[in-house]
């Protein structure tokens, strides 16, 4: 067996959607990349600024990296505009990926033929993520920024692994979005701008999790009920695959009773629920997840705007 499809048969024992493979090199998209953030589309997320060439080649972070695998976890795929987005109602993502890619690291050090080096990375990184999975032939970026997969859709989290091994690229997926607006067409605030680019400051995914001031008024409208994140544009995607297939049980709406079967899982607090919780109460339901990074501030905060649009009133 060649390493790659060695690689390729661990990660999916280990559940990973999909994996591809990139040999390691230059930026493509770096001044893409530079474009979004001088046009101010970051808004408040200006540590992106600060280590912002870092980005331009993975060698900057890991001098010794010849290749990237790219690994994909699925997430559950529902269209309903819900307060939490559907992302965060499992485990959160950082922590269940890189234990993943520790094991798949260390799998891959027995067999490999030399001793082997990696770094994980997995959102926090100063990795060009996207661009590496189009690379590893994963998908291609879709109408509203995200990767796109011709299986799975676009409800995916992504983690890479950086190793100095010289391995075979995946091959390309060609970009089959076509004419379809659909993800354009479900923001409401008007967020994804041309050429795929998205303005965090109207998005509000951005808004409900990364913004740290208050959210402008005339937004306030446009946010309906979100709590924390936002699933509308990714959701529409024609090429999501529906049900629980292949979602990684720490990110399935089920959770394994004491008896072994399954059970719904501890509900999502509401809007008013969430005004109500103490500091205590916050740590209590949310450490763990997605959520807890947030902190309890931001979520009130998100709250307050969300009961306002259940009344039909302007906050106060």
């Amino acid at each position: 067996m060649s390493l790659e499809s060695f690689i390729h048969e661990e990660a999916a024992c280990l559940g990973f959607t999909a994996v591809g493979l990139a040999s390691v090199g230059p930026c493509q998209t770096f001044e893409r990349f530079n474009t979004w953030l001088n046009l101010g589309y970051a808004g408040g997320m200006t540590y992106l600024a600060r280590h912002a060439l870092l980005r331009a080649d993975p060698r900057r972070i890991m001098p010794e990296a010849r290749s990237i695998i790219v690994v994909a976890a699925r997430y559950q795929a529902d269209a309903t505009i819900s307060p939490f987005s559907n992302y965060c109602r499992g485990r959160d993502y950082h922590t269940v990926l890189r234990s993943r890619l520790k094991r798949l690291a260390q799998a891959l050090a027995v067999t490999a033929p030399a001793p082997l080096i990696f770094r994980i990375c997995v959102d926090s990184a100063p990795v060009l993520e996207r661009e590496w999975a189009v690379r590893a032939g994963l998908g291609w970026i879709g109408k509203q920024g995200s990767l796109v997969n011709p299986e799975w859709g676009c409800t995916l989290f992504l983690g890479e692994l950086l190793v100095n091994l010289e391995l075979a690229s995946s091959l390309p997926v060609p970009n089959r979005c076509g004419d379809c607006r659909k993800c354009v067409d479900a923001c409401p605030t008007g967020a994804i701008q041309p050429g795929g680019l998205v303005d965090a400051r109207r998005c509000i995914s951005y808004l409900t999790i990364e913004h740290k001031g208050e959210i402008p008024e005339d937004l306030y409208s446009r946010m309906g009920p979100s709590l924390f994140g936002c699933d509308r544009c990714t959701s529409v995607c024609p090429y999501n695959r529906a049900g629980d297939e292949a979602i990684l049980p720490e990110f399935s709406c089920l959770c394994r009773s004491a008896t072994g079967g399954n059970q719904v899982g501890t509900p999502m607090p509401t809007a008013e629920q969430c005004l109500a919780l103490s500091e205590a109460d916050f740590q209590r339901r949310f450490r763990g997840t997605a959520v807890y990074r947030s902190g309890l501030a931001r979520l009130k905060r998100n709250a307050a705007v969300a009961m306002a649009n259940h009344r039909g009133c302007r906050l106060l």
